[in-house]
Parts: structure tokens; C-alpha cells; sequence
């Protein structure tokens, strides 16, 4: 039979693809076995079943699985009975064949393609010899590329003829081989359709500490809802939230809260299958993997994950990109998904491997990424948004966390470590593991912890939970540090803007500083919204907005590690730094206003005190006198900043910061030719004045005053102001007359230059008005305020923040004189003004409340007194901060408040309070610090610690003596309190003796009739009354009458106080109708002056009802004892020990009536109060009270009367 060419093409073809492919494919084999295992156990290949065995062994079970019929020849291991099929799986995807080379992986795939596609559908019989040529040659090609023996293919090439059974046998292998491809064709599309659509939910959440931690619950249901708001607005697209925050704000852990509240959510629904899954976004590698362990839970072909993985020719990014499409094919199945995407590094390096929102496949998912590089987020749109946890955790979440890591419950103490660890939960973790794993060999707690802190031991306190706890690489510190590097290093902005940021505090900043910084220090940088831009996007820094400014805020962790990196620089950088920042500093002050030219004097920048508190120190600690010439070499002098430290002076000097005001201007120059030497020597002066140091205060403004008046004349209004300074000087001296001098000459100058209607006038006559109220004329006082009230109500006008001045100086007055409804008033003016002109939140509204709280405590109305004082606590507190001077004052007033309120506990805290900024803020020296011991000795006096008293007392004295000279009426002041004192240790003759001294400086200072020596001859009057010496009681008591009467006039509640005085002698004498008339005056001007309800009141009344008692009218002894008792119960609470008083009194004369029972009822509250007050061994309560051993005396002696004996000497012991 005859073929015809085209035939015999087809037919050598067929040879080809039947025996010389497999032969090729077997040598392929066994080089690529035997490459890999020759030198192994496993050994060359053979061709023995071992070998087989081998082959298998080396494959997974689900290739096993997969590959089970093939491997049923393939295990015998006889190369000869593998037919392509075979070949082809054990070289491109068997497990032991890893790793081809490229050329031998192309090449045999190119086989493959051959041998699967141009072959099995070339038309049957029949091939052109063009088509035979191209064909023959590609194999020839392969096998030249795979070193192989090409002779075959040529002898095939250029045959010739076949003969017939050869050639049936051929055309039956063809047959059966596209026979068995069809079937292995259906085979496949089954597998492929199967796998394509076997899907199943699953969740990979981020990876967890091993530690508890807190369930944020708040924080995951904002986000929870974001993440919803997002899902509703885009149900056909990808929507993207971004979570931003500092190393250790605890994103990871948010986010797995999150994601695992989203699973819990999700997986139950009908009708529907979902997925959580976390990728890894720290580095490309590390999202590579995340993907390749995403695609096999989509259950993705294995081989297509296998092969991109390993590919030699793909790079990372190729990698990520191929595996991202191959997952594209499966995602569309879940109903809906979430894609964590966590620890992003750079998000400009990470958003290329993540799905677009346009790509519909995607469309049905949400992606929720956390980063710190939160200046690359996009803007906020319809589908993506932004949250920052850079502010931390809530106290709730941080006390949980707290509790469950240390053991301890402490809210007190919880509170106070979630604020020194601004509220972050890693710090917060590592806190509470280094205390739990402390407290297990020592006694070690919350406060020994935050002792630490303060001692810079926090770095080491965390670098300990990096220790134990796998999950915490570096420490919160470490981390910090790390991120402020990079960011330096990586943009010029921030690495000025950290510089400027390492010599300030932690709290708020005005942006606009270090725009200024910045564009003043490098020249190539001017584009303000470029500078802006960048630091807010800086997830380090935090932010708050009011109407004015942008503040930064950071927390204390970034601050520390800010000074750290900052500080690794050289010295003639940091120089250049300090430069810059005291010049920005400098312009800032200048553009501040100051009550001269801004009625809304609103103390607005006071936020920016605390970066000058640091900045001073700095500059003290570089630059001090004694370095300041090696620093002329680097070209940095401090002297070139006279002006700007002379500025910032006076800045802080107005804001009440004393001590860091005369930091500043003691580094001042004094010979820079651009200063005017006596406005700093004047300013020096009142610096001094301040901090309590009155010698020096002196010095420098007699200096002021000489240059002014050898430059000036005497009639420069200059002259006037340093005779103003010198006034107050002589008046916190006491010496009263010199500073009256002084004033007098101020107004003169200021009459004579500015005319009578000037508003300096006005200010001199305020001053005078201050001289004449410490001196006792009160009448003089009042008048001068007047006058510059009337100046400046007609140059200012009704609304002026200066007019609220003077009429607190006459709501003062007026306190003084009594006219307490009048004080008010003036005090409430000023408060109406203040609140209107500079808003609710203001320091001088805050000051209003201060002396509304002052006026109302004298009223008798606690309750309110305590309010306003609140009030201006917190305004102080949120403007000024914990440590200023003005809270200690704020502190001093709450404890005068809740001593009369009988809370002495509470009373004693804030007196403490006080002292503590006191010392700080102003030295152990000064007169603050001295009314502070005087109002704690009053406290210690009222618990009965008398002895602690003393000390308080003693120590006051001791400072007032060397800051104020021993003829001071603050000596005074001490003198008869220390009297008081010991007139409650029952040592009269010492307690006569320093009422003695008090009364010898006071008629000194302050002339025989001024209101403060009425005091004295009070007190003396008490101390005659103890001594017996009743007839020189009586003596005092109508001389203070006599002055009081003068100077107050005759219905002031001193007067009252003078009656009550002498009706208590006069019942002493027996003169029981002089007592009771005396009483009864008193009565009736408490009742006029405070109502009804005053605790003055209540006093008049347990007066007179001892006095009627004693008359024998128990009846309305009993009236009266029960009037005061219903006062005292509704202004001072049912547990005040003026209640245990009253209850004491009214058992007296249910005693006499013969009620024995009711008797005892109220000595036993009386006794259970004082009991629970005071404590058991309290030895003496003070003059208005009783002593706790006449309680128990009293109870029995009614115990005796009703029989009980034993009860009753049980009480008498």
C-alpha cells in the first residue's frame, strides 16, 4: 500500500510524540532524582521498586490522593512502564522534583504543550511538510536546550517510508493516547470546577500577647459602626478604614477585637459564607507570605501557589501581584469579607500589593488597616476613613487592664499610672507585669512603681515585658525611639520640628511657633501649609483645635524619646537649635497681649508657660555664666538674647511663674546697650517681690528709682511707677506708713502729669486704697476705691476688664466693714463683667469665685462658699495646670472652707495640697509657704494635735521672722495663733505672752484702734477668762468693744463677737442679766447681718440657752439649745462636732427637767460623733467645743441618776 507525503508526515509525528518523547522525558528524570538524592539514602534511580517506594514516600497525602492512579505504575519504579503522563507529573509537579532549573522547567513544559495541545488536535493522517519541518524542529530544538540526543529526531526527520505493522501499532498508540486525553480532559474540568467552588469561612485574626488583655468595648463599637457606615455607602465596592497611632497605642490588639466581633457577627448569617483574614503588611516579604497563606485558605490551586512562590524568574512584587490575581478568581464566592491588613510600616510600599476599589471582584469586602504612617492615609471619602487611638484607652479599659495584669485593685492609683503613661496600653502592660512579677518576692506596689518612674527607670520597667513576653519584640520606649529616628531622618520637617519639640514640654503647643521656628532656621523651607501638613499627618504628635490655633501635644514617652534622639547631636547643632527656639519663643511673646493695650487679657497663651518652665531650665543647665565664654566659639552667645530673655521674663512673670521668670533674667546681660536698665532692674524687683525675697525686692527698685530719677526728673510718670513698686514692697514689709508714702507720691505724679481722670490714677488710688485697708481706715479705703472706680467706669466704660478690679477691692472692703450684702454685690459685678468680656473659663472669673466663696463662708452659707470655690478651682486647674501658685491658693481657701464645714480630714488635704506647690513653686522660704504652716496648724489645733499645731505654728513664725522682720503684722499673726495654742495645752502664762507680742507689734504697725488689735484684746480677754483673772477678761473685751464699735460701727459682726465675749464673763461673774443682755445684742446684729440660718446665729443661741439655764428657764434653755441644733444640722450635717455641742447641751437640761432617758439619747450622739470625728484619745477640742471626758462625764452622771451604777463609774473612769 502507498502513502502519500502527508500521510507519512503525520506518521512520524506520531512516532515522535509516542517513543521518542518518553525516552527523552525518562533521562530527564532520572538526572533531575538523581541531582537531588544520589547522594542521600534514597541513592540513584534504578529502576527499582525502592525507588518507587521512595517516589511516593516524598509525596504529600493530598497529591497521594490526587495522583493515586498514576502512582499505582509509577511505585514499581520501572522508568520504561511511565508514559507521558507520568513523566510530566513526576518532573513539573511531584514533591520530589522541587526546584527546576528554568530552562529544564520551560523546556519540559514546553513538551508537555506540545504533546497535550498542537498534537492532540492536528487534523488525523494528513501534514504538510511546512508544518512537519516547524513541528520536527521545535522538538529538536527542546531536546538540544535539554542536552538530550537529538539522532532520533533526525533519523525521523529523514525517513523515508514505514512499514505497515509498525504503523497500525503507532496508529492504535494515537488512538489510545487521545482517548485517554479526552478522559483525563473531562477529568480535570471536574477537579477544576469543584475547586473553583469549594469554599469554606475561616478567621486568621492578628497575632495576640500572651497576656489578658482589656476588652475596649467602646473603641471596637465606634469602629464596628465606622466600618457598617462604610459598608451601607459602598455595597458594590471596597471600602478602606485606616487605624493610626504611636508604637504601643495597642492597633494590633484593636484590631483583632474588632475583626473578631465582625466573625462573630457574620458567620451565623444565612445564606452566606465569610472569611476574616490578617496580612502581615511590615514588608513586602512579609505580605508575600500572608498571601500565600490567604490563597490555600481560598483553597487556590496548590501548584499555582507552589510555582509563583518558588519561581526564580518573578520578584517579590511580581510574586505579590500574580498570587493577589490568583485570589481575585476565589473572592467573589465569599458573601462577604474582611481583610486586616496589619502593622503597616509604609503605606506607599504597601497600598500597591492591596486589592483596588474599583476591581469588582473585590467588591463585596472591607479593608481595615493599621499603621503608624499616618501621613501617607488618603483623604477622607465615601469609602475610606480614619481613626486615631493616639490618646490611649479609657480609664475604665485601662483600670480592667490593670487589675487583670497586677492583681491590684486601686482606683485611686489606677488613675494616677494611666495618667503618667498618657493612657497606652503597652507601657500600661509592661507597668502592670513588672509590679505583679515584683510584688512576688517584695512588699512592692502602684506608688513604688510611679516613684520609679519619676527616678527615669521607666525604659528598664519595660524592657521587661519585652523579656517574658514573646509577643512585644521591643519595648514601647525602643519602639518610640525608633519611629523619631526614622522620621528625622527621613524629612527635614520633622526633624526640625522634633528639635524644637525636645526643648519644650509634653503639653499643648501652638503650631504656629514652629512654623515660625522652622522658617526662621532653614531658608529652604518657607511654604507654611507644606510645614503644616506634614506635622499633623505625623502619627507621633497629637492634636487639639480651638477657634485661634492648631496645638501639638505628645505623649511623655515620645517627648522622652524626642530629647533622647535630639540630643545625640553636636553641640554646635544643639546651639543653633536653642537660637532659633528662643528667637520663635521671643516673637511669639512680643505678639501676646498684655492688659495695657487688650481688654481680653484672657491669659489665652498661659498653656505655653510650661514650654518656657523648660526651656528656662535648658538654658540654665547649657548655658550657664560660668560656660558662657567656652561658647563663644561656636558662634552662639547668649548675651545676643537680652531682649528675647528679658521678654520671656517678664511673659512668665505675668503668668504668676516667679521662679522661672527670674531664671530667664538672670541670664540677662545687663550691659546689652539695647536694654533699658531700669525697666530690668524694675523688673528684677517685682521678680523678687514675688518669690518673697522683700530685701532684694527693695534693692533693685531703689535702683529703678535713682536711674529714673537721674534720667527722667522727678515728675517722669516712670518715677511714679517706682514708687508704686516701692509702695508694695513697704506694704508686704509692714511697714505701712513708708508705702503710704510712696503711693502718695505715685498719684501726685500721675495727678500732675496724666490729669484727674487718667486710669494710672486710678490704679494709685487703688493701691492707697489697699495701704489704708491693711491699716485699719477702712472709711479711707473705701473712698479711694471709690475714685478709681469712678475714673474708670467714665475712660473705660461699664464693661472694661479693669472696672471689675475695682469693685472686687471694694466687695473686700466692704467684707471688712461688715457689709457682707455689699461685698456680694460688688463681687457679683465683677463676676457679670469677667464672664461677659473674657468668657467662663477665664483665671480672673476664676478669681471672682474666689472671692464669692470668701464672702459667702463669712455669710454662714458653707455649701455655696464650697462651690464657688470648686468653680475656681477647676478653671484654674484646666488653664493653668496642677502646679501653679493660683490652685495652691484655690487649695488654701477649700481647706479654711471644710474646716468650717468640720471635714478636717479634708481640710488637712488640701492645706497640704497647697504647701506642696508652694515649696516647689516658690522655695521653703517664703511667705506663702508660711500661711500655709499657719492654716495647717489651725487644722492640726481642730483634731486636737496640738503639739503637731505648735510646730506648724513654730515654723511659719521662723519664716515671717527672717523674710518680714520681727515687727511684721504676719509675726503678729503667728504670735497669736501660737497663743491659741497654748492656750489649748492649758500653758496660759506662755499663751498670755504671745498674745502680749502680737498686741505690742500691732499697736506699733497698725495705731491703738485698728480692728486688728480689737483681736488681741479678744484674745486676751479669753486667756484673763481662763486665768480667773475675770476682771481683766472684762477689761479686754470692752476695749476690743470700743474699737470695733469706732471702726465697724455698731452693727458688724465683730461687735457681735464682742458681745458674745462679754456675756460669756459676765455669766462667769454671776452677773447672769448683763450675760444675757450682751447675748441677746449679739443675737440680734447676727440675726440682721447673716439670717436665720447663720452658725453664728446657732452660736448666740447655745448662749443663751446656757444662760437661761443657769437663770433656772430650762424650758427655754431648751428652746433655744434646739434653734441651734436644727442650724447646725442643716448648714454643717448631722456629723459636725458643733452638732455633738448642741446634742451635749440639750442632754444638760433634759438632765435637769429630769427626762433622764432623753438625756442620755443626746449624749450619746454627741459622744458617738465626736468619737467618729476625732477619735478616741482626743484631748481637747478648743474653745467652742467641749472635751470628750466631759461627754463620757456627763453620760455618767445621767447613768447614775437612772440606777446604773456600774455603767455609770464605768463613764467617770
Amino acid at each position: 500500500m502507498e502513502y502519500s507525503k502527508e500521510q507519512l508526515n503525520y506518521y512520524r509525528i506520531c512516532y515522535v510524540v509516542t517513543n521518542v518523547l518518553t525516552d527523552g522525558l525518562r533521562i530527564i528524570f532520572k538526572q533531575e532524582w538523581d541531582n537531588r538524592y544520589g547522594a542521600t539514602t534514597s541513592g540513584e534511580w534504578k529502576d527499582e521498586p525502592r525507588n518507587g517506594v521512595d517516589f511516593k514516600s516524598k509525596e504529600s497525602a493530598q497529591k497521594r490522593k490526587r495522583n493515586a492512579r498514576l502512582l499505582t505504575t509509577m511505585i514499581g519504579g520501572n522508568r520504561a512502564e511511565w508514559d507521558c503522563t507520568m513523566l510530566f507529573y513526576a518532573i513539573l509537579y511531584s514533591d520530589c522534583i522541587h526546584s527546576l532549573s528554568p530552562v529544564v522547567r520551560s523546556n519540559v513544559d514546553a513538551l508537555r504543550k506540545f504533546r497535550n495541545e498542537d498534537f492532540a488536535h492536528m487534523l488525523k493522517g494528513n501534514l504538510l511538510d511546512l508544518q512537519f519541518q516547524n513541528i520536527i524542529g521545535k522538538v529538536d530544538n527542546v531536546f538540544q536546550a535539554l542536552s538530550l540526543s537529538t539522532m532520533k529526531i533526525q533519523e525521523i526527520k529523514n525517513q523515508t517510508s514505514f512499514p505497515t505493522e509498525e504503523l497500525k501499532d503507532v496508529l492504535k498508540m494515537v488512538d489510545d493516547l487521545k482517548q485517554e486525553l479526552q478522559e483525563k480532559e473531562r477529568e480535570r474540568q471536574v477537579l477544576k470546577d469543584q475547586l473553583n467552588n469549594d469554599i469554606s469561612p475561616f478567621c486568621v485574626l492578628p497575632s495576640k500577647p500572651s497576656h489578658d488583655v482589656t476588652s475596649r468595648d467602646r473603641e471596637v463599637a465606634e469602629i464596628m459602626q465606622l466600618l457598617r457606615e462604610l459598608k451601607t455607602a459602598n455595597k458594590d465596592r471596597l471600602s478602606y478604614l485606616y487605624i493610626s497611632g504611636n508604637p504601643g497605642s495597642g492597633k494590633s490588639q484593636l484590631a483583632g477585637l474588632v475583626t473578631e466581633r465582625f466573625y462573630r457577627e457574620i458567620k451565623d448569617l444565612p445564606d452566606g459564607t465569610s472569611f476574616v483574614m490578617t496580612i502581615n503588611g511590615e514588608s513586602p516579604d512579609t505580605v508575600l507570605q500572608s498571601y500565600v497563606a490567604f490563597s490555600r485558605r481560598l483553597k487556590c490551586p496548590e501548584y499555582a501557589v507552589t510555582t509563583t512562590l518558588h519561581s526564580e524568574d518573578l520578584t517579590t512584587n511580581e510574586k505579590i501581584t500574580n498570587l493577589r490575581a490568583l485570589i481575585g478568581t476565589k473572592i467573589g464566592l465569599y458573601t462577604s469579607w474582611l481583610l486586616v491588613v496589619d502593622n503597616v510600616a509604609s503605606l506607599s510600599h504597601v497600598h500597591v500589593h492591596l486589592p483596588e476599589a474599583e476591581n469588582e471582584m473585590w467588591a463585596r469586602g472591607q479593608l481595615l488597616i493599621t499603621t503608624q504612617d499616618s501621613g501617607s492615609i488618603p483623604q477622607a471619602s465615601s469609602f475610606n476613613k480614619h481613626i486615631s487611638i493616639s490618646n490611649g484607652m479609657n480609664i475604665d479599659d485601662v483600670s480592667c487592664l490593670l487589675e487583670k495584669l497586677s492583681g491590684i485593685t486601686d482606683k485611686e492609683m489606677e488613675i494616677k499610672v494611666a495618667q503618667a503613661l498618657d493612657y497606652q496600653p503597652l507601657p500600661l502592660a509592661s507597668a502592670a507585669t513588672y509590679v505583679r512579677e515584683v510584688r512576688q518576692t517584695s512588699n512592692f506596689g502602684w506608688k513604688d512603681y510611679l516613684a520609679k518612674l519619676e527616678t527615669g527607670q521607666r525604659n528598664a520597667m519595660e524592657t521587661f515585658l519585652a523579656e517574658v513576653n514573646p509577643s512585644y519584640a521591643k519595648s514601647m520606649t525602643t519602639a518610640t525611639t525608633l519611629a523619631v529616628e526614622t522620621a528625622m531622618e527621613s524629612n527635614k520637617i520633622m526633624h526640625h520640628a522634633f528639635n524644637f519639640l525636645s526643648l519644650c514640654a509634653p503639653q499643648p503647643l501652638s503650631l504656629n511657633i514652629i512654623e515660625d521656628f522652622i522658617t526662621s532656621v532653614d531658608k529652604e523651607i518657607q511654604d507654611k501649609e507644606m510645614i503644616r501638613l506634614k506635622i499633623q499627618r505625623c502619627s507621633l504628635l497629637m492634636f487639639e483645635r480651638d477657634e485661634t490655633d492648631v496645638y501639638i501635644r505628645v505623649h511623655q514617652v515620645v517627648h522622652n524619646s524626642i530629647k533622647t534622639v535630639a540630643a545625640a547631636h553636636s553641640n554646635d547643632k544643639h546651639n543653633e537649635v536653642v537660637s532659633g527656639v528662643i528667637g520663635s519663643f521671643s516673637r511669639f511673646v512680643e505678639k501676646c497681649p498684655s492688659r495695657d493695650n487688650d481688654e481680653f487679657f484672657a491669659l489665652i497663651n498661659s498653656r505655653h508657660v510650661t514650654h518656657l518652665i523648660n526651656l528656662a531650665r535648658e538654658l540654665e543647665r547649657y548655658f550657664s555664666k560660668k560656660v558662657i565664654s567656652q561658647l563663644d566659639q561656636s558662634g552662639f552667645l547668649i548675651k545676643n538674647h537680652a531682649m528675647d530673655l528679658h521678654r520671656m521674663s517678664v511673659f512668665c512673670y505675668m503668668h504668676c511663674e516667679y521662679e522661672t521668670s527670674r531664671r530667664f533674667i538672670d541670664m540677662v546681660d545687663e550691659h546689652d546697650p539695647g536694654l533699658d536698665i531700669a525697666a530690668v532692674y524694675g523688673h528684677v524687683g517685682n521678680v523678687h517681690e514675688k518669690l518673697g525675697d522683700l530685701s532684694q525686692a527693695k534693692d533693685y527698685q531703689d535702683r529703678t528709682l535713682a536711674i529714673r530719677l537721674k534720667t527722667l526728673g522727678p515728675d517722669h510718670v516712670d518715677v511714679a511707677n517706682s514708687y508704686n513698686n516701692l509702695g508694695i514692697v513697704h506694704k508686704k514689709l509692714g511697714d505701712l506708713s513708708q508705702a503710704k508714702d510712696y503711693h502718695d507720691l505715685a498719684l501726685a505724679i500721675h495727678l500732675k502729669k496724666l490729669g484727674p481722670d487718667h486710669v494710672e490714677v486710678a490704679s494709685s488710688y487703688n493701691s492707697l486704697g489697699i495701704v489704708h485697708k491693711k491699716l485699719g481706715d477702712l472709711s479711707q479705703a473705701k473712698d479711694y476705691h471709690d475714685r478709681a472706680l469712678a475714673i474708670r467706669l467714665k475712660k473705660l466704660g461699664p464693661d472694661h476688664v479693669d472696672v471689675p478690679i475695682s469693685y472686687n477691692s471694694l466687695g473686700i472692703v466692704h467684707k471688712k466693714l461688715g457689709d457682707l450684702s455689699q461685698a456680694k454685690d460688688y463681687h457679683d459685678r465683677a463676676l457679670a463683667i469677667r464672664l461677659k468680656k473674657l468668657g467662663p473659663d477665664h483665671v480672673e472669673v476664676a478669681s471672682s469665685y474666689n472671692s464669692l466663696g470668701i464672702v459667702h463662708k463669712k455669710l454662714g452659707d458653707l455649701s455655696q462658699a464650697k462651690d464657688y470655690h470648686d468653680r475656681a478651682l477647676a478653671i484654674r486647674l484646666k488653664k493653668l495646670g496642677p502646679d501653679h501658685i493660683q490652685i495652691a491658693n484655690s487649695y488654701n481657701s477649700l481647706g479654711i472652707v471644710h474646716g468650717k464645714l468640720g471635714d478636717l480630714s479634708q481640710a488637712k488635704d488640701y492645706h497640704d495640697r497647697a504647701l506642696a506647690i508652694r515649696l516647689k513653686k516658690l522655695g521653703p522660704d517664703h511667705v506663702a509657704v508660711a500661711n500655709s504652716y499657719n492654716g495647717l496648724g489651725i487644722v492640726h489645733g481642730k483634731l486636737g494635735d496640738l503639739s503637731q499645731a505648735k510646730d506648724y505654728h513654730d515654723c511659719a513664725l521662723a519664716i515671717r521672722l527672717k523674710k518680714v522682720g520681727p515687727d511684721h503684722v504676719d509675726v503678729a499673726n503667728s504670735y497669736n495663733c501660737l497663743g491659741i495654742v497654748h492656750e489649748k495645752l492649758g500653758d496660759l502664762s506662755q499663751a498670755k505672752d504671745y498674745h502680749d507680742r502680737a498686741l505690742a507689734i500691732r499697736l506699733k504697725k497698725l495705731g491703738p484702734d485698728h480692728v486688728d488689735v480689737a483681736s488681741s484684746y479678744n484674745s486676751l480677754g479669753i486667756v484673763h477668762g481662763k486665768l480667773g483673772d475675770l476682771s481683766q477678761a472684762k477689761d479686754y473685751h470692752d476695749r476690743a468693744l470700743a474699737i470695733r464699735l469706732k471702726k465697724l460701727g455698731p452693727e458688724h459682726v465683730e461687735v457681735a463677737s464682742s458681745y458674745n465675749s462679754l456675756g460669756i464673763v459676765h455669766k462667769k461673774l454671776g452677773d447672769l442679766s448683763q450675760a444675757k443682755d450682751y447675748h441677746d445684742r449679739a443675737l440680734a446684729i447676727r440675726l440682721k447681718k447673716f439670717g436665720t440660718d447663720h452658725v453664728d446665729v446657732a452660736d448666740s443661741y447655745n448662749s443663751l440657752g446656757i444662760v437661761h439655764k443657769k437663770l433656772g428657764d430650762l424650758s427655754q434653755a431648751k428652746d433655744y439649745h434646739d434653734c441651734a441644733l436644727a442650724i447646725l444640722l442643716k448648714k454643717l450635717g448631722p456629723d459636725h462636732v458643733h452638732v455633738a455641742s448642741s446634742y451635749n447641751s440639750l442632754g444638760i437640761v433634759h438632765d435637769e427637767l429630769g427626762d433622764l432617758s432623753q438625756a442620755k439619747d443626746y449624749h450619746d450622739r454627741a459622744l458617738a460623733i465626736l468619737l467618729k470625728k476625732l477619735g478616741p484619745d482626743h484631748v481637747d477640742l478648743g474653745p467652742d467645743h467641749v472635751h470628750v471626758a466631759s461627754y463620757y462625764n456627763s453620760l455618767g452622771i445621767v447613768h447614775k441618776k437612772l440606777g446604773d451604777l456600774s455603767q455609770a463609774k464605768d463613764y467617770h473612769d
